[in-house]
């Protein structure tokens, strides 16, 4: 009796490619944080410096303001209003609402 012919087995190559591709990544990945080029942000990245609100000038209301500064300048700076503190360090940030859209200004307005 002869025995049946087995087909031959062949290598998944699919499988092999998939696994290869999948730690290729990984090893990419752990090379890439190794030698620093992968940022990971903090909480001073988005710190929030300060808040501010918005009152209204109108004849009606009796606007009360206090005598003291704030601490903080405010300044045009191609058509964005930036603040930075008044102790003269060379840091500047731009002003933005609750849904960070910068506040536009104009160079010389006046409040006409």
């Amino acid at each position: 009796m002869t025995e049946p012919v087995k087909p031959e087995e062949k290598p998944d190559n699919a499988r092999t490619l998939g696994i290869g591709f999948i730690v290729g990544v990984i090893v990419a990945v752990l090379a890439l944080e190794y030698y620093g080029y992968i940022r990971h942000s903090d909480a001073s990245d988005a710190a929030r410096i300060d808040q501010f609100n918005l009152m209204e000038l109108s004849e009606n209301v009796d606007l009360k303001v206090s005598d003291k500064e704030s601490g903080k300048l405010a300044f045009c700076s191609d058509g964005y209003l930036l603040m930075r503190p008044d102790n003269n360090k060379p840091v500047a940030g731009i002003l933005v609402d609750s849904h960070n859209r910068a506040v536009r200004c104009k160079p010389g307005m006046s409040d006409e």
